[in-house]
């Protein structure tokens, strides 16, 4: 296999070498080995012809065979919602007033948390409440001794009860705060331990990392859960710890909001991410329409100034269309940004229908919640690993950077002892990665683990 004529400065800093590599690339789809240099693939091809890269620097690392493919992508789970499935009330927004308090009182005669949690009410419930207090008084019926708070579906309303707006309300005076935010409830009454996230996390990475994923995309958490949880991954980043995987964030809408509110947390969650190195990003808006008028109802006016919005200042947009009028008007909306010139931004449809050809917008089938298998979607392997691969980058946005093992592409693979391709869709989709690599660096390996947990095992025996 030709190669480019490397300078002497272009030396690799790691090759992997002796492997069965998956590329991605129709024209060189299998190869032996994969040079890297500060965290992208340098050349692709058979080791014996890298002669000219290699240095008394460069570490050469042997695959024993393995399969390598380019670092598998989940864009379609909601990995924030995974981790915090077992510490809140998950509330269903058709459920009415009486159901909600009910199922709050139950929630916390069963759980000794210091503060009552839950999320995911429909804010129309308490319509007929206007006066705030009378609305923490009704909650006082479910619970009274112990600070309550409910987020609303919508991300950006809290109910509480007396206790709880006693105390806020007390530090707020304190502070000299005129109006009390959502955030600023949530932030004061920490309903979650820091630490135990911290951990469900890390759980969480070595799971997906077992799994042979290296990116991950989070779709349809609240906003305050997905800043939690990425304060985790910034807590592990500042701490040394290695994460397993690349955190692609994004703001969940699900109401028609002031489009200069979405764009705000749009533009803070991305100045977060901005000295993270690219492991964490925010560069998605994910929006989700429902015609019901009882639930979330966006005009076609106010979704286009959303949408455009968003797309003129560089965002994505993921929209999960719920019924046919939905995709009509999701449809209908990407158009108009693309009129506008808006030619760079990725649009996405996620329904049960296929684009037409030349659409403005790729589609994909909707969001699976709590991390629902790709592979129920899928009907082969190939197919499989190209959800994974190629069309999981372009979904992400960023086809250029990821998707397949070519020069230039940033240096993340996932690594299996035996060949995919030799299995059928069901134990590809039990197979374990033997390694997963992420900037050119292992972050994973299954035997590392292994060993970690068998010392562990030994220490826990003898104490």
């Amino acid at each position: 296999m030709a190669f480019s004529i490397f300078k002497k400065k272009n030396t690799a800093d790691i090759i992997y070498m002796n492997g069965h590599i998956y590329t991605q690339d129709p024209a060189f789809p299998w190869a032996s080995a994969v040079a890297c240099r500060e965290g992208r693939v340098l050349a692709v091809g058979d080791f014996d012809g890298m002669d000219e890269i290699i240095s008394e620097d460069t570490v050469v690392y042997d695959l024993e065979e393995k399969y390598v493919f380019p670092g598998f992508i989940d864009v379609h789970g909601t990995p924030v919602l995974k981790v915090f499935e077992d510490k809140y009330l998950a509330i269903d927004p058709v459920w009415d007033l009486d159901t909600v308090l009910e199922a709050v009182s139950d929630y916390a005669e069963a759980c000794e948390n210091e503060v009552i949690f839950a999320y995911g009410y429909n804010e129309n419930i308490l319509s007929d409440y206007d006066d705030p207090e009378d609305a923490h008084r009704l909650l006082d019926e479910a619970v009274h001794d112990r600070p309550v708070v409910l987020l609303g579906i919508s991300g950006v309303h809290c109910w509480i009860n007396t206790l709880a707006s006693d105390m806020v309300t007390e530090a707020a005076e304190d502070e000299g705060l005129e109006y009390i935010s959502a955030d600023y409830i949530l932030n004061f009454l920490s309903p979650f331990d820091f630490e135990e996230v911290e951990k469900s996390v890390l759980q969480s990475e070595e799971d997906l990392a077992d799994k042979g994923i290296t990116s991950v995309m989070n779709l349809c958490a609240p906003d305050y859960l997905s800043m939690l949880y990425q304060d985790c991954l910034v807590a592990m980043i500042g701490e040394s710890i290695s994460i397993k995987q690349r955190f692609a964030g994004s703001l969940y809408v699900n109401r028609p909001l002031n489009p200069e509110l979405i764009l705000h947390k749009l533009s803070t969650g991305k100045t977060n991410c901005t000295e993270l190195g690219g492991l964490i990003t925010f560069d998605h808006l994910k929006l989700e329409l429902n015609q019901d008028e009882e639930q979330a109802y966006f005009s076609q006016e106010a979704l286009d100034t959303i949408c455009l919005a968003a797309a003129e200042k560089g965002y994505h947009i993921h929209l999960d269309a719920l019924d046919q009028e939905s995709f009509d008007k999701a449809a209908d909306s990407f158009g108009y940004v693309r009129s506008k010139g808006c030619k760079h931004n990725t649009l996405i449809i996620a329904c049960d229908q296929s684009a037409e050809e030349d659409a403005p917008y790729i589609t994909t089938w909707p969001t699976d919640y709590l991390n629902e298998s790709v592979f129920a979607h899928c009907h082969s392997v190939s197919d499989a690993i190209d959800q994974l691969t190629t069309k999981a980058a372009e979904i992400l946005g960023r086809s250029d950077e990821f998707g397949s093992i070519e020069q230039g592409k940033i240096a993340d693979f996932t690594v299996f002892e035996e060949n995919p391709f030799d299995s059928n869709l069901e134990n590809f989709s039990k197979m374990h990665a033997a390694l997963t690599v992420i900037d050119s660096q292992i972050a994973y390996d299954v035997d590392e683990e292994c060993m970690e947990e068998m010392c562990d095992l030994l220490l826990t025996m003898r104490l």
